[in-house]
C-alpha cells in the first residue's frame, strides 16, 4: 500500500471496528492483515438505502442525493439488487425482523421509492458489518482462517434470492461470491478422480456468481440447453443448485441437483476440495440438496447440459385484471384438474390465480411441424378455452430453442422485489392430483386461504416444475440426492404468503408469523404424513423444519456437517446443524423473538 491507500484503509477499518474490535474481538492489525490476504477486498458492508439517510446507526451521515436517486428509481428491480452486497431481493433478510426500528428501508409501494423521515436512522439490521468480495478460492481460505482464529461466523451471499433470512447474518463475516464469474464448456467431461468410463457429454462448469440469464446465453452460444432458475438473476451455481434446482424444464430434464456432476468447494477447514461421485462422495451427496451456507463456499459447479438447441413449446395465458376472486378460484381448480396430465406430457412452469406460463421440450409436442403446433394447442385446450371465455389472452406456440422461450416468456416475468415476505409453501404430492377427491382437497385449501386467511385466489402463485414427470425421462440420472425425498413424488410447490409493510410494527410482524404458521400447518394437515417443503421457499417459523426440509435425509446431512464443519463456523437459521438452543443464546436475534413469541401464542391456544 502507498501512504494514501494506507490512510484510506485505516479510516475504513476504524469504521468497521466501531463494534467488532471491542472486547476480545479482532483488533486493527488483525483486520489489516485479513485485508492484505484478500487483496484489499475487505470492506464495510452498508445497507443499500444508506445514501438516502441523514443518520447511520444513529450517527450523523451525509445524504448522497445522486446515489439516493439511483437507489430509489431501482428499488424494486432484481437486476439492481443482484449487484449490491448490502441488500437481498426481499428485505426480511437484511432487516432485523424482530426489531422493526433496526432496519434501513424505503417505501417500496411507490416509484421512485419513498424517502424516509428526515429524523430516521439507517440501521444495520441483520447485515454483517464487513465483507470480503471473493475472487478466488484463496480468499475463502483466508476468511475461514480469520473466522476460526477469532470465533466469527461466516455467512455467504450471492445474488440475494433468499426468503429464509440465511444469506445475511448480523455479526458474521460476509463472503460475497458474486464475482466468481468463470464459465467453461466441455464437449466431454470426466469428473476429477474418476475413470474415463465415468464421463459426461456435454458439460458446463459455471462459477458460483454467474446469473441464470448469463449462463443461458453462454449455453446457447455452445449449442446446449442448461437448466436454470426462473428468474434471470438467480445464480445457477449458488443456492439454486444446493437446495434442489427446480426449473420449468424439470418434468423432462430433472432437478438441477440431478444434473450436477462436480463441485469445487472450500470447506470450513480452509481446504479446496473437489466433490463428485468418485471423491468426497459424502460431501457431493450433501451439496445436492442440503442447502446453501452450510458445508463450505462453492467456487464452481459442473452441470450436465442437453446437446443441441431443440424446439420448445410455450403456453402463455393471462386473464383480465378485472376478473373476480371466484373466477380466480375456478382457474386454480382447472389447473389442479389438469396438472398431472400436463406434467406427464412434459409441461412445466408457473401457474397463478390470473395467469399461466408453461414450457415443454418433448419432441411429440415441441416440434416445428404443423403437427407439433396442433399437438401443443390440443394439450392446453382446456386452459385456452377457459381463459378466452373470460376475456383473456392465450398464446400456445413452438419456438426453435429454449433460449427463445427464455428471452420471450420466462425472463420478462421477473416479479418486482423489495417487499418483506414470509411464505408457507409446501410440496404437494402427485397422489392428490390423481383423483377427484384429491383435487377437491387442493381446491378446498385454496378456499381456506381465501376465506380464513384473506388470501385472494387471484394472487396465488404455483410453481409446477417437478422432476421427471414424463415416463422414462429420469433414466441415467443420479437421483440419490439429499433433498427431501418428496421432491421426486410431488407436482406443486404451493401454500400461502404474507407481505408486511416496509414500516410494519412488531405486533404486525408477529401476526404475520402467526398467520403464515397457520397456513403452513393447514397445508401439512391436508397433505398428510411425510409432507415436505422446499428448503429455500417455505416458512421460516416451521418448528418441524428438519422433517419439512429434508425428511429422512437430515441425520445423514448432520453427519456430513459434523465432519466438515465440527466447529460450526457456518451457521444459519434452520440450516443443517442449527439447534433451538441458538434461539436462546442470542445467536439469531433478528429471527428468534418472533419465533419464540409465535410459539408461545400457539402453546396458549392449545392449553385454552
Amino acid at each position: 500500500m502507498n501512504l494514501k491507500q494506507e490512510m484510506s484503509w485505516l479510516m475504513r477499518i476504524a469504521q468497521i471496528c466501531l463494534g467488532a474490535c471491542l472486547a476480545n474481538g479482532p483488533g486493527h492489525d488483525d483486520w489489516k492483515n485479513l485485508n492484505i490476504s484478500v487483496g484489499g477486498r475487505l470492506e464495510q458492508n452498508v445497507p443499500m438505502a444508506l445514501p438516502c439517510f441523514a443518520r447511520h446507526n444513529d450517527v450523523p451521515h451525509v445524504v448522497d442525493e445522486t446515489a439516493c436517486a439511483l437507489v430509489r428509481e431501482n428499488y424494486t428491480m432484481p437486476a439492481f439488487r443482484a449487484t449490491i452486497p448490502g441488500t437481498a431481493m426481499n428485505p426480511q433478510d437484511d432487516i432485523c425482523l424482530s426489531v422493526p426500528q433496526d432496519q434501513c428501508l424505503l417505501d417500496n409501494t411507490v416509484t421512485p421509492a419513498g424517502l424516509p423521515a428526515t429524523t430516521s436512522s439507517c440501521n444495520q439490521g441483520n447485515l454483517p458489518t464487513y465483507r470480503v468480495t471473493v475472487q478466488e478460492a484463496a480468499d475463502v481460505t483466508a476468511a475461514f482462517a480469520f473466522a476460526r482464529a477469532h470465533n466469527i461466523t461466516i455467512s455467504v451471499k450471492n445474488s440475494g434470492h433468499d426468503y429464509m433470512t440465511r444469506n445475511l447474518q448480523r455479526d458474521s463475516l460476509l463472503l460475497w461470491v458474486h464475482e466468481l464469474q468463470n464459465m467453461t464448456y466441455h464437449q466431454t467431461f470426466v469428473p476429477e478422480g474418476c475413470s474415463a468410463g465415468k464421463s459426461y457429454s456435454p458439460v458446463l462448469t459455471v462459477g458460483t456468481g454467474v446469473l441464470s440469464d448469463d449462463a443461458t446465453i453462454f449455453a446457447t452460444a455452445h449449442n446446449t440447453t442448461l437448466l436454470v432458475g426462473s428468474s434471470a438473476t438467480v445464480a445457477v451455481s449458488g443456492g439454486w443448485s444446493l437446495g434442489a434446482g427446480h426449473s420449468v424444464l424439470s418434468p423432462v430434464y430433472g432437478l438441477g441437483i440431478d444434473r450436477v456432476v462436480q463441485f469445487t468447494i472450500v470447506t470450513p477447514d480452509g481446504v479446496l476440495r473437489v466433490a463428485n461421485a468418485c471423491q468426497n462422495e459424502d460431501l457431493f451427496w450433501a451439496l445436492r440438496g442440503g442447502g446453501g451456507g452450510t458445508f463450505g463456499v462453492v467456487i464452481d459447479v459442473s452441470h450436465r447440459v442437453e446437446a443441441g438447441l431443440t424446439p420448445v413449446a410455450v403456453a402463455n395465458m393471462t386473464l383480465p385484471a378485472n376478473i373476480t376472486a371466484e373466477v380466480g378460484l375456478e382457474w386454480i381448480k382447472l389447473q389442479a384438474q389438469h396438472a398431472l396430465q400436463w406434467g406427464k406430457e412434459g409441461w412445466g412452469g408457473h401457474g397463478a390465480g390470473s395467469y399461466l406460463t408453461h414450457v415443454n421440450p418433448t419432441p411429440s409436442i415441441a416440434n416445428l411441424s404443423d403437427e407439433g403446433a396442433v399437438a401443443a394447442a390440443d394439450s392446453m385446450r382446456a386452459a385456452t378455452d377457459f381463459v378466452r371465455a373470460h376475456g383473456g389472452t392465450s398464446v400456445v406456440e413452438v419456438l426453435p430453442s429454449w433460449n427463445e422461450a427464455w428471452q420471450r416468456y420466462i425472463k420478462p416475468e421477473a416479479r418486482p422485489v423489495g417487499s418483506i415476505l414470509v411464505l408457507a409453501d409446501r410440496l404437494w404430492p402427485r397422489r392428490l392430483f390423481e383423483t377427484d377427491t384429491g383435487v377437491e382437497s387442493v381446491v378446498n385449501f385454496t378456499e381456506y386461504l381465501s376465506q380464513q386467511q384473506g388470501v385472494d385466489p387471484r394472487s396465488t402463485y404455483i410453481p409446477a416444475d417437478f422432476p421427471f414427470l414424463v415416463p422414462g425421462s429420469g433414466e441415467g440420472y443420479d437421483t440419490n440426492t439429499s433433498a427431501h425425498p418428496s421432491w421426486y413424488s410431488s407436482l406443486w410447490n404451493y401454500g400461502g404468503m404474507v407481505s408486511m409493510a416496509w414500516n410494519s410494527s412488531y405486533e404486525e410482524r408477529l401476526q404475520a408469523a402467526i398467520k403464515v404458521t397457520e397456513m403452513n400447518e393447514q397445508a401439512a394437515k391436508v397433505i398428510g404424513p411425510g409432507s415436505g417443503a422446499y428448503v429455500h421457499e417455505t416458512s421460516i417459523f416451521d418448528v418441524g423444519w428438519r422433517q419439512s426440509f429434508w425428511g429422512s435425509n437430515y441425520e445423514g446431512l448432520l453427519k456430513v456437517k459434523q465432519r466438515y464443519d465440527p466447529d460450526m463456523l457456518m451457521r444459519c437459521w434452520k440450516c443443517v446443524g442449527f439447534e433451538e438452543s441458538q434461539m436462546r443464546d442470542n445467536s439469531f436475534p433478528c429471527q428468534s423473538k418472533l419465533q419464540v413469541d409465535a410459539d408461545s401464542f400457539f402453546k396458549r391456544l392449545a392449553t385454552g
